[in-house]
């Protein structure tokens, strides 16, 4: 078991826009801000939208074919 599949979201810092950064990897909804906290945040109360990640593995599974 792998930590993204424990917490799918990724915080971290992105050097090139001077942000922080969260990302999830099972629905690709982000969050940036200049506040590690906010991110932070965003990152704990985030909820994927089931809809959205179906139809993401669908165009993955697709893809890998």
């Amino acid at each position: 078991m792998s930590l993204w599949d424990v917490w799918p979201v990724g915080v971290e810092w992105d050097e090139f826009l001077s942000l922080h950064v969260a990302r999830c990897q099972w629905c690709a909804e982000s969050f940036a801000s200049s506040r590690a906290g906010e991110v932070d945040d965003w990152a704990d109360a985030h909820r994927c939208d089931a809809e959205i990640v179906a139809l993401l593995a669908l165009v993955d599974t697709r893809r890998a074919a």
